[in-house]
């Protein structure tokens, strides 16, 4: 047992020696293999489609990045590329920039945080290197820049706060423990989305959904009770974070809901705004807790003691080293989200649930590979009831939001009476 241990270590060793590249295409390749199945779910039928019967090749690359819920047929000149290809090749390429972007962002966030140990300035970076972004979108008129009235500012307030304390509570846990068991604690986070959910919009989802959440909630108790790097700030941290990010998405429905040929606030543009606000309001934290140093951290203790340092995979600490985890984290984490968004516009909701637990999936394996941490048999199979909870949960919500659907459309429809026809008037009388 004791060698086949050693072999293990090495095999692992040798793996993270080989090179930057070949990691990457390790991970891409489980991550790109797991996404074509998802979007497999959610291919479009043969229902007719409204959208004409054929496309040309040029039209299709200028919508490349537009997403639909269905696509034309290609005319590739020697041949016609059918329009389920064409659609599931787009979507392919939306959740692989997806986990694409979320891999870099928590193997460099990782990183960056277990050489400063400054997880609030690192929340920081995580919301403001991508500004610079947002403001180009808006200022060269990529992107329309938002247009709120006083009183919707007002009304972002209490979702850019969640935003930052979902943030900040998450590179807590992402740093003080390992990895891939902080993701199994954020997978709790519909749990609190569904409570969140009713006890603000008086909308109560059905009793099978809420049996659903207790493997959620069972599995994460079962694989906290044997993990060896279990610690109470982890958890707590993590917890934070589901409640912050559970209520902003319960608030940002409501956003987008607002007129969005006035405001524009669609998707993407929320979650701008979201971050923009976030490095605002972040940024004071920072100066309370980790001091003035944390907003140049090239002056921090932490910065000094960390340079000259090796990390989990043998490589010097440099200053390069440590600015290129902390802006590759930042940009990663805004364009992740972006991507993210894609995906969402191009399926439904049940299957972009179920591309968010396949990233969950790649990430705890991820962090397996990449910082070489251990789960024992307890932890795995704990893991593996929460991330199968999630999975269960959001197939019975989506059964149960269809049937709503379906029976407020027959209600409806009941309703409706035809307006009987206008009777024939009678004919005029006979002249006297």
């Amino acid at each position: 047992r004791h060698r086949t241990q050693q072999t293990l270590r090495s095999m692992v060793t040798s793996s993270l020696r080989f090179g930057k590249s070949a990691r990457v295409a390790l991970l891409l390749l489980v991550g790109i293999s797991l996404l074509a199945s998802t979007a497999a779910i959610d291919a479009p039928g043969g229902k007719p489609s409204s959208k004409p019967k054929k496309q040309t090749l040029g039209n299709y690359a200028k919508l490349f990045l537009r997403p639909s819920k269905s696509e034309a047929d290609i005319d590739a000149y020697a041949f016609v590329i059918p329009g389920k290809i064409g659609w599931a090749a787009k979507t392919s390429f939306y959740f692989g920039l997806w986990y694409f972007f979320n891999i870099f962002y928590n193997v460099a966030n990782k990183k960056a945080l277990n050489a400063l140990n400054l997880p609030w300035m690192q929340s920081l970076a995580c919301v403001g290197v991508g500004t610079p972004y947002i403001g180009l979108l808006w200022l060269l008129g990529i992107q329309a820049a938002p247009k709120l009235t006083s009183t919707q500012f007002n009304a972002l307030a209490p979702s850019i706060a969640c935003h930052s304390a979902g943030n900040v509570g998450g590179n807590i846990a992402f740093g003080s423990g390992a990895l891939g068991f902080a993701h199994v604690l954020k997978s709790m986070e519909p749990a609190f989305t569904a409570i969140f959910s009713g006890v603000i919009t008086g909308k109560w989802k059905s009793l099978y959904e809420y049996a659903a959440l207790l493997p959620i909630m069972g599995g994460v108790a079962y694989a906290s009770a044997s993990e060896l790097n279990f610690n109470m700030l982890q958890f707590v941290s993590a917890m934070v974070s589901n409640v912050g990010f559970s209520l902003r998405s319960v608030w940002s429905k409501e956003i987008m809901s607002w007129d969005r040929s006035v405001t524009k606030m669609d998707g993407p543009n929320t979650f701008r705004v979201l971050q923009v606000g976030s490095t605002l309001l972040t940024i004071p934290f920072v100066l309370a807790v980790e001091g003035w140093r944390a907003l140049f951290p090239w002056t921090h203790p932490n910065w000094k003691a960390a340079i000259g340092k090796l990390d989990h995979a043998g490589q010097m600490i440099t200053p390069a080293y440590l600015w290129s985890q902390i802006i590759l984290s930042g940009l990663a984490f805004q364009l992740y989200y972006e991507a993210s968004y894609l995906a969402l516009d191009a399926v439904t909701p049940i299957t972009y649930s179920v591309g968010n637990n396949i990233k969950r999936i790649v990430i705890v394996i991820t962090s397996v590979i990449v910082f070489g941490q251990k789960m024992n048999t307890q932890s795995i199979i704990g893991s593996g009831i929460a991330l199968g909870g999630v999975f269960a949960y959001s197939m019975i919500s989506d059964y149960f939001a269809n049937q709503a659907k379906i029976a407020a459309s027959a209600k409806s429809g009941g309703k409706t009476l035809r307006k009987p026809a206008a009777a024939t008037p009678p004919p005029p009388p006979p002249p006297v």
